[in-house]
């Protein structure tokens, strides 16, 4: 589990209504929260303050909210409205029993695989480089040194492709007519060429 310095540690009990309350969202999303959200906790605070590493113009500081599940899912659009009512990066770390899972949204919301551990290096300049290798770690490019805004970009992109592709396999298996499954098959194989491209850079 997650080895943060002590002094970070906040512990507080933040009632779901503090979020829903603020946002206007629809009465499906709000049923979300009740449904899917046992209890919010919100476990750290990584700042400047807490562990003397510096802030920047783009993280002042990083908050880890734990979300207590009522069923093993991601809660995908309550994550979206926490992340719009708190003006900081936060980690989350997902809790459904004994299993858990960790969670940065990012553009879109990226996940590590369900009980697979993070280890945070805090040796780093900045909070935003800090930052920065979370959300590597996260991602599965904890070892690529290039510019993070590039390294999600073409992560933005591979998700992109890989949704497209899953969608034409599905058409090419339900069409019925031969013409229309060469077209498709066509267009799949220039987005499987330019996966391989993005891959082999």
């Amino acid at each position: 589990m997650l080895d943060i310095p002590k002094k970070c540690y906040v512990n507080k009990f933040l009632p779901k209504k503090i979020f829903y309350e603020k946002i206007a969202i629809s009465p499906s999303v709000k049923e979300e929260f009740t449904n899917q959200v046992d209890r919010i906790t919100w476990l750290y605070k990584i700042s400047p303050d807490t562990i003397g590493i510096s802030k920047t113009n783009n993280v002042e500081e990083i908050e880890v909210f734990k979300l207590d599940l009522k069923e093993k899912i991601i809660p995908k659009n309550v994550i979206k409205v926490i992340t719009k009512g708190v003006p900081y990066k936060i980690l989350f770390l997902l809790k459904y029993n004994e299993e858990y899972c960790y969670l940065l949204k990012i553009d879109d919301i990226y996940n590590l695989e369900w009980n697979k551990d993070i280890n945070i290096d805090f040796n780093a300049i900045n909070l935003e480089v800090l930052y920065e290798n979370i959300a590597k770690t996260i991602i599965d490019k904890k070892e690529d040194n290039r510019n993070f805004e590039i390294i999600i970009e073409e992560k933005r992109k591979i998700d992109d492709l890989n949704k497209k592709i899953s969608n034409l396999r599905s058409k090419i298996k339900s069409e019925k007519q031969f013409d229309r499954k060469l077209e498709l098959n066509n267009e799949l194989n220039k987005l499987l060429k330019e996966m391989e491209e993005i891959n082999n850079e």
